[in-house]
């Protein structure tokens, strides 16, 4: 392991968007498989389709090339997704992977590393599909923002953290609360997934808009992701999952709506859009440009 770098105490600047311009208009597909899907979204679609957030694990050189390539074929900026940036893990943080992960994101131009407040990596092995979003209590703040400061140190890039999905709740504290703690205290960028609100209110019985919001540090938020839900019953209990297929649910679009003005610096409105037919997606991406147009940036 190489050796850690001295903290500096002193966070990258998140890039401001450029005055007159509003958030570019983006989406994620599988990084993989469905480069050719998000490819024929962006020619088919008759909006400005400027980015695309890609994801990748350390380790995967190769695959990093090919998203270049594929982004500047495109005419794509591109936002890094880390799969193994692990915030809300409890496994030492490598300060080499955490190394590559910022030279991943350079090498693609991006202009910060996203990744879920969760545990990634569990006794080295990394979790990928099973991360573990982190417990929604007050001792959890302090130990993911030191962390998160930790990794930024290391990296030398802003790190923005988005708020997980949790198909089961653990602890009490509302998402929003923590994810401000945790930014104010390791003076991080946010990136808040509507779609992952929309779900943890709905099962505390909560509406996805309250009035305690207000609080909220809207101005950390740079990066939002418009993703679906599915709904399960179980007997007196609903499941509400996280989905990035077609449809969209009408209640995450009244939220996005409502909540993007709110959003003073952002730079990227992404549609996690993994599995999707091209229709739905050109739809998804038409949608979602509506909602920026919306607004007066």
């Amino acid at each position: 392991m190489a050796p850690e770098t001295p903290a500096t105490g002193v966070a990258p600047p998140l890039p401001a968007r450029p005055p007159g311009r509003r958030p570019v208009l983006g989406l994620s597909t599988d990084s993989m498989t469905e480069r050719d899907l998000a490819a024929e979204a962006v020619r088919r679609t008759r909006r400005p389709v400027e980015a695309f957030s890609a994801a990748a694990l350390c380790g995967q050189d190769e695959l990093v090339t090919e998203l270049g390539t594929f982004a500047k074929d495109n005419g794509l900026a591109v936002y890094l997704h880390a799969l193994d940036l692990d915030l809300a893990g409890i496994d030492p943080v490598d300060p080499g992977m955490v190394r590559q992960i910022a030279d991943y994101a350079r090498e693609l131009g991006s202009p910060w590393i996203t990744t879920d407040f969760a545990m990634w990596v569990l006794n080295g092995e990394k979790l990928i599909e099973n991360m573990v979003p982190v417990p929604l209590t007050p001792e959890a703040v302090d130990w993911v923002a030191d962390r998160t400061k930790r990794i930024q140190d290391i990296a030398q890039l802003p790190i923005v953290g988005e708020n997980p999905p949790y198909p089961v709740l653990t602890g009490d504290l509302d998402v929003l609360t923590l994810m401000a703690g945790v930014a104010e205290q390791a003076d991080c960028g946010l990136c808040l997934d509507i779609g992952h609100l929309y779900i943890l209110r709905q099962q505390r019985g909560e509406p996805v808009l309250r009035p305690e919001d207000d609080d909220f540090p809207w101005e950390r938020v740079v990066e939002a992701h418009v993703s679906g839900i599915t709904c399960r019953d179980f007997a007196a209990y609903q499941l509400v999952q996280d989905q990035h297929r077609w449809p969209v649910d009408e209640a995450v679009w009244r939220a996005t709506r409502a909540l993007l003005p709110r959003m003073t610096r952002l730079r990227a409105l992404i549609g996690e859009s993994e599995g999707m037919a091209a229709d739905d997606l050109v739809a998804k991406l038409e949608r979602m440009d509506d909602c920026l147009e919306a607004v007066a940036w």
